[in-house]
């Protein structure tokens, strides 16, 4: 019968019981500025600083072997700057992945061997002017490998990244897909047709899409069991929508990253070459 009459109580007369049971740490608290003065007078002022994470590349030398997006160092610099390494720029404007005739010396696929040896990871990043340039070795096909006289993309991947794997077994290299292409100055990605349909361009010697020159990069990759990161899909890079505007946001012309363009990546590429250390090296 007690315990039925304390539970009518309680039903019938809460503030009463509050008052009565309160806890000796409770505040009664009638409105918004009380709760103020009471709660945060002494802590809402107080800035927390967050400590700076260190980069586990602080100090370390990273190899970038690239076209004219590497050359003119946007990423490669904010990417330094981001987490203190040593970049080793080995981008050289206008060259491709494969060798568009014997003679192509410039191609990455020859000249990956003048890289240095005691570097602590290789950046990969090209294939845009494999698609972009007329002047382009044939596409080729993925069973083309290795073979020296097969001047094909194809072949200049195999010939590449099996170089690299040769040349750099201890450490990571990393291949990064190329940006979008939605240059303005040779052949174009996507055309946004004038009733706002969207066709795919192609190479006019290969007859290609950037897309398929894009797969045949991861395909060769994935061969040699090489990282990849997709910046081509999720580095949120979309020349497309810059073309012709006046207000560029990441790009100078529809291909080569601005600064901010260049930041961007580089904030893109940290979390994920963040874990890529910690694949290879004590931490």
């Amino acid at each position: 019968m007690r315990a039925i009459l304390t539970l009518l109580f309680v039903c019938l007369c809460p503030t009463l019981w509050a008052k009565q049971y309160a806890t000796i740490d409770a505040v009664e608290v009638r409105d918004v500025a009380q709760a103020d003065a009471t709660y945060c007078a002494t802590t809402k002022d107080t800035e927390q600083a967050a400590p700076v994470k260190k980069s586990h590349w602080n100090g370390k030398r990273i190899g970038f072997l690239g076209d004219s997006i590497t050359q003119n160092a946007e990423y490669v610099n904010s990417y330094a700057n981001l987490t203190g390494c040593t970049a080793v720029n080995y981008g050289i404007s206008a060259t491709h992945i494969a060798r568009r005739n014997a003679d192509d010396a410039k191609a990455f696929e020859k000249r990956y061997t003048n890289m240095a040896t005691d570097l602590d990871m290789v950046i990969v990043f090209g294939g845009t002017n494999d698609f972009g340039h007329t002047d382009t070795a044939d596409f080729g096909e993925f069973s083309d490998g290795t073979n020296p006289y097969k001047n094909t993309f194809y072949g200049g991947l195999h010939r590449l990244f099996s170089g690299l794997r040769t040349r750099y077994p201890n450490i990571p290299v990393v291949v990064m897909l190329p940006i979008h292409h939605g240059t303005e100055i040779d052949q174009k990605e996507y055309v946004v047709n004038s009733d706002m349909t969207i066709t795919e361009g192609t190479n006019a010697k290969t007859g290609k899409t950037f897309r398929e020159y894009v797969n045949a990069i991861r395909e060769v990759a994935a061969y040699y069991s090489l990282i990849v990161l997709d910046a081509y899909s999720y580095s949120g890079l979309t020349p497309m929508t810059e073309i012709g505007a006046s207000n560029r946001v990441f790009f100078r012309d529809g291909l080569h990253l601005n600064a901010a363009g260049g930041e961007r990546l580089a904030r893109w590429m940290y979390p994920q070459l963040e874990a890529v250390y910690e694949m290879y090296y004590s931490f």
